[in-house]
């Protein structure tokens, strides 16, 4: 009984002291001022919205903070090696393929789907920038459609935010 009256007696004293230190904490922030809360930024880029394939030796993908969102590698430690770290240019992903498996890596990017024999790069940047894929190495690229099919060493393609 004795321990209880004094945690009890602490625990007063201890409210005691947290009260008088409370009037500043219940002070009314000041309103800001009109316009000052940061812009929404736009929504995501329409350019990879339409099915497509993107078929490269090697595709590497740039983007801003909300990319991770709409991109997905896909990793098998049996084929391919995948790895994730923070650089100073942002956060940056990798999918190799092994050279004894011969297959392919694999991604998506929206509604593209992407394959590269050797890597997928993606690079999420800090602030607000464009979307850039580049493909290299026997780049292909083709709509679901069947229009307007693209064959170059490299190909690159770029989206910009609410466009």
């Amino acid at each position: 009984m004795r321990s209880i009256r004094i945690r009890s007696t602490t625990l007063v004293a201890f409210l005691s002291l947290c009260l008088g230190l409370t009037p500043a904490c219940l002070r009314t922030a000041k309103p800001e001022p009109a316009g000052s809360t940061p812009p929404v930024p736009a929504g995501w880029t329409d350019a990879f919205r339409q099915e497509a394939v993107l078929v490269a030796d090697e595709i590497v993908i740039e983007g801003p903070s909300d990319l991770i969102d709409h991109v997905v590698l896909r990793p098998d430690p049996e084929t391919n090696v995948y790895t994730s770290k923070t650089i100073s240019a942002g956060l940056l992903q990798e999918l190799s393929a092994r050279a004894e498996t011969r297959l392919e890596v694999r991604g998506q990017l929206d509604a593209w789907s992407l394959a590269a024999f050797q890597k997928i790069t993606v690079l999420q940047r800090p602030g607000d920038v464009p979307v850039t894929v580049r493909a290299r190495g026997n780049a292909y690229w083709a709509p679901a459609d069947g229009s307007d099919e693209r064959r170059q060493d490299q190909l690159v393609f770029q989206g910009v935010r609410g466009q």
